[in-house]
């Protein structure tokens, strides 16, 4: 074996130094990678982080976002807003309905922690659509808000906590019960008029038996084809239900009678006369039976009295000779 001379050892440890420079600087270059990487991961995170939370703040509705154990660790400034509490979190839930002050819709019942939306998120639940009203120091009369939740996963699916979404609804309800109440009060004025329309329609055809089978119609106002078909539904309703066998029509009190008016007329006689019942027109003014024969208005056959009071005379004559001649022929 050859002995090893001194250039021969300085060059062994030479090259180990080299070696060993090379693995220190592979080293110090993979650090400090590795540190570039932990710098740029911070710096994306922080920026995200900083979306984030510039997300939460120009959302408009409430945001509040909790762990798995229910504490809270999110809470944006609408939320905060709301519920009267600031943006720290770390409100544990069991804290929940005490700290924010959290009721049933009527303002009176305690919410349940195991039932409050959020709560229900963080254990795998979905939630949409529950009304709570919050009351607190800031609003003593309570805001009632409307609250969607959602249960978060990570990639794997495993439950990260939960997160609910609420807006004040409490205009919105309030503006809902004034038109329901005014809904109720525009049906009952509807109500009220519609009983007002049957009053007067039956106040302007009152129907009256003057004597047994005898019934008067005083007609008021005017006798157009509209008013004349109620007249003729009435009038012949009536007739059946009273049995009827004499029709006095007055019209003392039909503001024009013109040719339409006792065309309107003569047809309200010849339906009451299909039913068996004989019919006399009274209370023709002088001045308008002058108007009459000026416009060569006739009535024909129909039987023409002064006032009421001759009406009843001549149905009452009729009955007497119908009750004779029913008399005579039995």
């Amino acid at each position: 074996m050859r002995p090893v001379t001194l250039d021969g050892e300085t060059a062994v440890l030479r090259a180990r130094v080299a070696t060993l420079e090379a693995l220190l600087a592979e080293h110090e270059r993979a650090a400090a990678e590795r540190v570039q990487r932990m710098e740029q991961l911070v710096a994306d995170l922080s920026a995200r982080t900083q979306v984030f939370e510039a997300t939460l703040r120009s959302i408009t509705d409430g945001v509040v976002v909790c762990d798995t154990s229910g504490r809270i660790t999110h809470v944006n400034e609408a939320a905060a807003s709301i519920m009267g509490s600031n943006r720290s979190g770390g409100a544990p839930s069991e804290d929940w309905e005490t700290r924010y002050g959290i009721y049933y819709p009527d303002g009176v019942t305690p919410f349940p922690r195991e039932e409050t939306p959020l709560f229900r998120a963080a254990h795998g639940e979905q939630v949409d659509d529950v009304e709570m009203l919050v009351r607190h120091a800031k609003r003593p009369e309570g805001v009632l808000i409307e609250t969607i939740t959602r249960t978060i996963h990570d990639e794997r699916g495993e439950r990260l906590g939960a997160v609910v979404v609420f807006r004040d609804v409490t205009e919105h309800k309030r503006h809902e019960q004034e038109m329901a109440q005014q809904l109720v009060v525009e049906r009952e004025k509807n109500e009220t008029l519609e009983r007002l329309r049957i009053a007067v329609h039956e106040l302007s055809t009152p129907i009256l038996e003057v004597w047994d089978g005898v019934l008067a119609l005083p007609l008021i106002g005017v006798v157009d084809s509209k008013r004349s078909a109620q007249v003729m539904e009435t009038l012949l309703e009536s007739v059946v239900r009273m049995k009827g066998r004499y029709v006095i029509l007055d019209v003392t009190g039909v503001d024009v009678l013109d040719t339409a008016t006792a065309d309107h007329l003569l047809k309200i006689v010849r339906a009451v006369e299909l039913l068996g019942t004989r019919c006399v027109l009274s209370g023709v003014r002088p001045s308008v039976a002058q108007t009459l024969v000026e416009l060569g208005v006739s009535f024909g056959k129909l039987v023409t009295l002064r006032n009421l009071k001759h009406g009843l005379k001549a149905c009452m004559r009729w009955k007497e000779t119908d009750a004779a001649s029913a008399k005579g022929s039995g």
